[in-house]
This record gives structure tokens, sequence and C-alpha cells, in this order.
């Protein structure tokens, strides 16, 4: 199950019951079976490399022909996003610092942790720091990772149950706090090279799954890496960030680390011959540097995050210091062209009154989304559907994404049987800069959510991004959306002998569909979706 889907599936059914619910049971800020004293944790902050280390030897030596400015490798095909983040573990000397809001305990989040194991028998500290909606802390290798000397796993903004009802009541009791849930997707290793972007880690964001995203990471090098480390630094010694030994027993556990090295040794063996196992046979990162094979844009960088307290102290948290605040700020100076990818896209009027000045202007903005066919989640359509006439009405591009079952030709990363949705957050902006992150045009991404991103000044990555967009939006790939004569919506495309094809319903859809979607979209919980 994808991330939204899990999220708002999750609070709404939760929401509708909270009416007839009272009391608390959750661990942070309440009574609980459980003693919780922040005070008691140990605080670390982030180990950078030093002279020697391989990570840091390889960043001197590529910044010292770029001094003041950082180093980014664009990720738009899965196997390379899995093939980059495994490089960075396995070339760690000194740390590592994990943060996601899922972590599946699927093959690619197993061949995540046997490389992060692998890193932590070396000598090399470890934190990792999950959500406790998108990462359910209850599976075995928790358990088993956190008896490792050199491993200190965190959950953010917990409720103290694992499973069943009373998680759900807990959930339900303190739905004010617990709907907002850490976003954020961060890899530093040695405090010196990052990848952030809109990948958790599980086998549909690393081309592996019935259910494809198409999605976007960036690998940085240079000052902006200090920043991603200060970021994970203030989440990890956060209140909400409790350390996992006060939800699961880690005592007596029913395995052990020699039981965790051997299944992740009899894994690595097993995906030796697949894809997966083909792409990691040489992860080499200082060789794939030298080689070329990994080659770096150049530009100047800031990362922006959400501060936690948006999760556990939001109506204390000024708007300013939101990360949409930021970056309105930075969208607002196009001059040309806007182009997004967010996969899942509800402006409401604010943002409708945004993109359509913007336009007024004279900058072109283009957003790529979903369509009601590639979309995990049905109810978020139904939020981005009603703004789609005034959108197009002021001058706005719109795309959406395909499936399979309506066009001939499949992307070349995609297997025949495969279902591609974008889940891609990222803004092409005139012809110079972009944001890359994990934040989404929504209410739940600028309002209830933390999130991450990293905005970059660089023409070449620009440039990169802007291709991908095009090659995401051909009309093999996407349909483009358009007001016909009567001012009703249409669905442009063409088939794989270029022939147009034009529609005047959602592409994929039934009747039926359609209705409902329609039915939902006059539901109150536009924030929520």
């Amino acid at each position: 199950m994808s991330e939204r889907m899990m999220t708002r599936i999750s609070w709404l059914c939760i929401a509708n019951c909270l009416l007839l619910t009272a009391g608390s049971l959750v661990l942070i800020g309440c009574q609980t079976n459980l003693s919780y004293e922040p005070e008691t944790r140990v605080e670390s902050t982030s180990l950078a490399g030093h002279p020697g280390t391989r990570i840091r030897d390889l960043s001197d030596s590529m910044l010292a022909d770029h001094q003041q400015r950082d180093g980014f490798v664009l990720l738009s095909e899965g196997l390379d996003a899995l093939v980059a983040r495994v490089a960075l573990i396995d070339a760690a000397d000194v740390s590592l610092d994990l943060q996601y809001y899922i972590f599946a305990n699927d093959t690619a989040g197993q061949i995540i942790l046997a490389k992060t194991l692998s890193a932590a028998d070396r000598g090399v500290r470890v934190r990792l720091l999950v959500d406790d909606l998108g990462t359910p802390v209850s599976q075995p290798w928790v358990t088993q990772l956190a008896q490792h000397p050199n491993i200190e796993i965190r959950i953010f903004n917990p409720v103290a149950a694992r499973s069943g009802i009373s998680r759900i009541f807990q959930q339900m009791t303190e739905f004010s706090r617990a709907n907002h849930r850490m976003h954020n997707k961060l890899l530093v290793a040695d405090g010196m090279m990052a990848v952030t972007g809109g990948r958790n880690i599980a086998d549909a964001y690393f081309s592996n799954d019935e259910i494809l995203f198409q999605d976007i990471d960036i690998v940085c090098v240079g000052p902006v890496v200090k920043q991603a480390a200060d970021s994970f630094d203030t989440y990890w010694n956060h209140v909400a960030s409790v350390p996992v030994d006060f939800i699961l027993p880690l005592e007596g556990a029913r395995s052990s680390l020699s039981d965790l090295r051997a299944y992740s040794d009899n894994l690595l063996e097993s995906v030796g011959q697949s894809d997966y196992g083909e792409a990691l046979k040489e992860t080499s990162l200082v060789r794939r540097v030298q080689s070329g094979e990994l080659s770096f844009d150049w530009g100047r960088a800031q990362l922006y995050a959400d501060p936690p307290d948006k999760a556990t102290r939001h109506k204390e948290v000024d708007r300013s210091q939101y990360l949409v605040t930021q970056l309105k700020q930075v969208l607002e100076r196009s001059e040309d062209r806007l182009e997004i990818s967010s996969a899942y896209f509800v402006p409401g009027k604010q943002g409708v009154a945004f993109l359509t000045g913007l336009e007024e202007k004279g900058v072109e903005v283009s957003v790529l989304t979903n369509a009601l066919s590639s979309t995990d989640v049905a109810i978020v359509h139904s939020g981005y559907s009603k703004y789609r006439e005034p959108l197009l009405e002021g001058g706005v591009e719109l795309w959406e994404l395909r499936t399979p079952e309506d066009r001939q030709t499949p992307q070349k990363w995609l297997s025949s049987d495969s279902q591609p949705s974008l889940h891609a957050k990222a803004f092409v902006i005139d012809d110079d800069r972009v944001v890359i992150g994990s934040v989404n045009l929504d209410g739940r991404s600028t309002i209830q959510n933390t999130e991450i991103a990293v905005y970059i000044e660089s023409p070449a990555l620009n440039a990169e991004l802007a291709a991908t967009f095009a090659e995401w939006t051909r009309p093999e790939l996407a349909w483009k959306v358009v007001l016909d004569e009567e001012n009703g919506l249409q669905w442009r495309a063409t088939d794989d002998q270029d022939n147009l094809i034009v529609l005047s319903d959602d592409p994929g859809s039934s009747g039926w569909q359609r209705f409902k979607i329609w039915l939902l979209s006059w539901l109150p919980i536009e924030k929520q979706i």
C-alpha cells in the first residue's frame, strides 16, 4: 500500500470515529503504561568523515574545483535511486543517518537494511528515524537491529500500542496530534553526501512492484549536506522522536543479530540474478564518480524543512516557518516558466489564484499530476478534479499520467504488467532553478505533515529536470487536459501510430467511478487530503 493511501484512509476512518471517542492513551504528552521521559535520552549530532575516509576524500576532491558550490545527481530511474543509496551506505566509514516515512519490510527495504547492518558491523554509527504511521514498528527486524551497539532507532510521533483496536483507539483519541506525520525522506552518509527527494524505502519506489512510482531524488555533495545533517539532528533530538525501546520490548527477542546477519547474507545472494542484483553488483561510489558514470551538476542550494513542532505543536508554530511558505517565495519569483510535478495536487482556491496569477504575469505554468486511472487514492482525485476548470480558464496547462490500459508505448523501465503512478514532487523554474523534495501541493503536505525540499540554482540541473518533465508529458505517456469549445473538459493524447485520441470523460474510468468522485468532492476534507 502506498504512503498516501495508508495515511488518508487511516485518518479519514479515524476522523469519522473521533466524535464518538473520549480519553487519551497516547505515548507523548499523556499518561500511558510506559514511562517516557525525553530528558533521559542521549542527544547526538551528525558525525562527519575525517581525511582518509572514502566519502570525505571523494567529496574533498570534487569540491576542490567548485568552492562553496554544491554538486548534484538527478535520480529519475528507480534502480538508479536504489543503487545510489546502496553506494553511499557501502562507502560510509563513520556515520549513516536515515529518515523516512515508509521503510518497508520488502525486498528493497531488506536490501537497504542488510547493507546498513554491514556498515554497522564495520563500525559505522547508524541512526534510523521512521514515522510511526508510515512504518508501523512491529516488524521482527526492528528488535533485531536495535540490539546492535552501533544502531539506534527512533520512532517519530508514536502511540504506545503497536497493533489492533488499542492502536486505532489511541490514534483516534489524540487525532489532533497523531494526524500530523513526518513525511521527510533523507539519507546522509558520513555527513558529507546525502540523498533526498520523493522516494520512500519500498519496492514500489525502486521499480520492483505491481505499482511503480515515477519519482525524483537528488544526490547532494557540498555545503547543502551540512544543512541536511542539521535538519536530521533537529528531528532526531526532538521530543517526538522516541527511542524504540520505549515502544517495543527488546529483551527476550525471539531472534538475534546473528539470525538477521544470516538472513541478510541469504537475501543478497538470492537476489543476485535479479534486476536488483545485477544493478547492485558494482556500486563502488568512488569508481562510479571517477569513471564518469556518476556525473555531477554544480550550483548553489538551500535546504528547506518544516520544523518538527509542526507535527506536535502545530498551533504554536508560525506559518512563516512552514516549508510551503518558503516554497511560495521561491515560486513567485518565476519569470518565464514553472513546471510542476505533484503526485497529489489539490491546490485549493488560494493555489489556483497563485498559479493563475503567475500566468497573468507572463509565466507559462504547467502541472503534471495523476489521472483518475493512475492515482492510488481516489479521494485525492476528488479534491483535485474541481479545480481543473478554473486552472485551465486561467491559462495553466494540465497533464495527467496515462496508464498502460490507455497507451500502447510502455516506459522503458516498466514491466509489461506494472501499473505506473506519479509520485514525484519537483519544480522547474525558468531556465536556471529547481526544487526537489517530498512536498506535494495539497493540504496534507502543506498543513498536516512535515516535509523536506532542496532549492537549487543550476542551469544544467534545470535542463535535465525539464527534459524529464518533457518526457513524462509526451502524448504517449500523459493526457493533456483542455477545455473544449463549450468549456467542457477534454483529454487529448496519441496512440502508437501518432493518431490523436480525444476523450470527454476521465480516461480509463466508469460512470460509477466518476459519480463517486463527484460525491467525494463535496466532503469538507480538503485539508486532510
